[in-house]
């Protein structure tokens, strides 16, 4: 080949790889060091900053850059080898990319010095304004992800890791946290300059700034001695043992990984972060308000607070110190907290972790064949917010399995090689599999779970003295393929015996194992797959389940049942049985009752509604003492049922009384009784509820946000969501609040007509990244004309980037739920004797 060619090659191969890379800094440029200087204000809509970032560059270039947006730069400075260039004021790409031309070319090291002006944001995100309850105002920040470019110009990425030196200028008056400890503090007329102690090599996700006036809890006996700090006038109780909490997930991570808490400082912040439960900032970990258990909260509650601390704990280690290369495995941050955190609180909270069961369960609801698979292409800010709750559940589950299979012990000892290897850098899912090359399966495994989307459906056969177990595709008509490490336990009327294997064919054969024996296939309930057993050899025993085997059984039938792979209403009777059969406040109830709720939500037209309720009505226990009911852990989902679906008298006056009895702040089930009264509320009364948000206070507001939108007529739709998109809301998350009367069959299609008409109303209030998930709203629908409803919604909304894919999600669900539920209406309509 003539060298020329060569070279055209060599070029337009540079040409692609450039274009492939566009949406990232170049690897030749390293941040060493970076020191921010910010004067703000929480009284003002603006904050000035200087920056200076220590470079160096390993090849010869004349560009430099960093990411910026929303913010306006007045001058850049660069400085190499005592020169000194100031650089054109330059503007942002589409990745948020600001890139300068230097006047001549430079390599080794260099200084790059800006100064800036920005705003606060609206939303949570990067520095925004809160206002306290006496009316103070504070600044907060949350800069995940990517949104710490709104506050400073930065090397805003996961792979840009660097030590970052903090120093505010504000009212003398207020205090600051950050990620370390305060060095220094200097009193200037009616200003103070508060300087912070550098960081470790850490990314800008986990950045954090907080100013306003502060309360402070020692957590004492803690090894970091770890203060809680909460706004002042903001009413903070957390739990008798939540140092005991830390402490115990600190040292169980410690002594697993063998590995200590990578940074010296380990307090929290009670912060106003919406619909966030926390963040993981380093040092100064947020929780939001709503998450802190009330006074008789419930185990579960207990449970699910216990779980985020250890959560965002563990990510001190998992996220923090090792951090994902590039955002396409975020879902490495998150699934390895939440399962070091399930085993935190399984390890040191035995009898209350029910919120540790069946942590998947939740993960398949959103994941289909057009979902985003966990790992995937991320180039702009919303494109990681496409896989949702599924780096969590999923991933985690995922990790459960692969660990299930390997075994306890040589799981952890894996982890450990993996973790030293990769401390205080950055990882990868290839650097993960690297570590477990011994167990052949892994990489196929993590690879056919992680890079695919939607999940398999396992199936039991018998083919003549030979069971036979299957895998396909839950979503019929397509041909992806999994491999699966599965643990089946077998029942053969005498012996419980376990068998583990890898199910990487369609098909293949049991060994060793009796052709009428009794088969459980998710063992510990961890499974991310759905299964149905067809050998004709009855259910396995019950009593042989463990409690979250118990919980995966029941929810792996409930979506058996929603794809008509049962017959409902046989379903729906046998949850009838167990309410009336298990202690009331049991978690076989509660599921039972939660599911018997969803098939209002996502099945029963309201053309049926009245039929089914009263053969619900009919079957299910009658409830005269809702006291004794509402003192019950699970008080909350018996009322919100009997309430609001049921149209019970008897709930809904005990609704209404405790509604009017007792103070919002003190009262028991709060959400459930606020969804009861506004389902039943008439114009005023539904009004006055409307006008009491204004006054209250911060954590009563998400409770009257998330029930509101259960409203009884399309006037209720129409006022709920003209309040929802007033002044009187700015500062809540509202987005996904327009979900709420959309869960009701009747209202859809008022829904659909209002959100199409008031596009622009919409988009003024949500941000362009959030508004792709609008047509998220209509999750529940189950039927053809719906889907084609959802259609003509948006379709003058092309112009929302991300939107289509979402779309996509929602109306294959919608036109997979309308398929099944021919089965399930034909079900019903027989057992409430309807000719079709």
């Amino acid at each position: 080949m003539p060298s020329y060619m060569l070279v055209v090659i060599f070029g337009m191969l540079m040409m692609l790889s450039n274009a492939v890379q566009a949406h990232r800094l170049s690897s030749d440029s390293i941040l060493e060091r970076q020191s921010v200087a910010l004067k703000l204000s929480p009284t003002k809509t603006t904050f000035s900053g200087e920056t200076t970032l220590k470079l160096s560059f390993l090849r010869n270039t004349q560009l430099v850059s960093y990411h910026a947006r929303t913010l306006t730069i007045n001058s850049v400075v660069l400085t190499h080898k005592g020169n000194a260039f100031a650089l054109d004021i330059a503007s942002p790409d589409e990745f948020d990319i600001v890139t300068h031309q230097l006047p001549e070319s430079i390599k080794g090291p260099a200084e790059l010095k800006i100064q800036f002006e920005g705003i606060f944001s609206e939303q949570v995100a990067g520095l925004f304004l809160k206002k306290a309850n006496q009316g103070t105002a504070y600044i907060m920040s949350q800069f995940q992800e990517m949104e710490a470019r709104r506050v400073f110009p930065s090397f805003d990425a996961p792979d840009k890791k660097t030590v970052f030196e903090f120093s505010v200028d504000i009212p003398k008056n207020l205090e600051a946290l950050h990620n370390t400890r305060v060095v220094s503090t200097l009193i200037q007329g009616e200003r103070k300059l508060i300087r912070f102690a550098p960081s470790k090599k850490i990314y800008t996700d986990v950045l954090v700034l907080a100013v306003g006036e502060f309360n402070a809890e020692l957590l004492e006996s803690t090894q970091y001695s770890s203060t809680v700090y909460s706004p002042k006038g903001q009413l903070v109780s957390v739990p008798n043992d939540m140092a005991e909490l830390v402490n115990n997930t600190v040292r169980y991570m410690s002594d697993y990984l063998q590995y200590p808490l990578p940074y010296d400082k380990l307090d929290f912040l009670v912060a106003p972060i919406e619909d966030l439960a926390g963040m993981e900032n380093v040092g100064l970990i947020a929780i939001n308000n709503d998450q802190i258990p009330r006074l008789g909260a419930s185990s579960d509650d207990i449970c699910k607070f216990r779980k985020l601390i250890a959560h965002e704990v563990v990510h001190m280690w998992f996220g923090n110190d090792i951090t994902m290369a590039w955002y396409n495995d975020y879902w490495m941050n998150e699934s390895f907290a939440e399962f070091f955190a399930a085993k935190v609180i399984q390890n040191f909270y035995p009898d209350s972790m029910q919120c540790t069961y069946t942590p998947q369960s939740s993960a398949f609801f959103d994941d289909n064949h057009n979902a985003r698979a966990l790992r995937a292409s991320v180039k702009h800010r919303g494109d990681n917010e496409a896989v949702g709750q599924l780096a969590y559940t999923k991933g985690s589950a995922i990790l459960a399995m692969a660990e299930q299979a390997i075994g306890e012990l040589k799981f952890k000892k894996y982890m450990r090689s993996y973790v030293k290897q990769v401390a205080g850098a950055n990882t990868s899912l290839q650097q993960l599999t690297q570590h477990f090359t011994s167990e052949r399966y892994f990489a196929p495994f993590m690879h056919s779970f992680v890079e695919q989307s939607s999940y398999p459906l396992i199936s039991l056969t018998k083919e003549g003295e030979q069971l036979v177990i299957h895998q396909n595709s839950f979503f019929e008509g397509t041909d992806k393929k999994w491999t699966i490490p599965i643990t089946i336990k077998i029942w053969d009327d005498k012996k419980l015996t376990t068998q583990s294997l890898v199910l990487d064919h369609q098909s293949q054969s049991l060994k060793d194992v009796p052709h009428t024996a009794q088969l459980f296939i998710d063992k510990l309930g961890i499974g991310y797959f759905r299964y149905i057993d067809k050998t004709g050899n009855g259910f396995f025993p019950i009593h042989l389940l463990t409690d979250a085997e118990k919980a995966a059984h029941m929810n792996n039938q409930s979506a058996l049942a929603k794809a008509s792979k049962l017959d409902h209403m046989a379903y729906i009777d046998e949850l009838i049985d167990i309410v009336n059969t298990l202690p009331h406040d049991s978690a076989q109830v509660s599921s039972s009752l939660a599911t018997i709720q969803d098939s209002f939500v996502e099945l029963i037209p309201d053309s049926l509604s009245k039929q089914y309720i009263r053969y619900l009505t009919s079957k299910l226990p009658k409830i005269i003492d809702w006291d004794k009911i509402l003192e019950m852990n699970n008080g909350s989902i018996w009322l919100e049922l009997y309430g609001v679906y049921l149209h019970s008298n008897t709930a809904i006056t005990a609704a209404k009384q405790a509604f009017s009895n007792t103070e919002l702040t003190h009262l028991n089930n709060r959400l459930a009784v606020l969804r009861v009264v506004v389902a039943n509320a008439d114009k005023p009364s539904y009004q006055s509820l409307l006008d009491r948000f204004k006054h209250s206070e911060n954590h009563l507001k998400e409770d009257l946000l998330n029930a509101l939108g259960y409203v009884n007529s399309q006037q209720q739709v129409n006022d709920f969501y003209e309040w929802l998109l007033s002044d009187v809301t700015q500062g809540h998350k509202i987005d996904y609040r327009f979900q709420y009367p959309a869960f009701m069959p009747k209202h859809r299609a008022f829904v659909a007509s209002y959100i199409k008409q008031n596009k622009a109303k919409i988009s003024k209030r949500i941000a362009d990244d959030k508004l792709q998930w609008f047509p998220y709203n209509f999750i529940t629908a189950c039927s053809a004309q719906e889907a084609e409803l959802v259609k003509r919604t948006f379709s003058d909304w092309q112009d929302i980037q991300g939107l289509q894919d979402k779309l996509a999600v929602v109306l294959e669900k919608i036109n997979g739920c309308d398929v099944n539920a021919k089965h399930s209406l034909k079900s019903v309509r027989a057992r409430l004797g309807i000719a079709h």
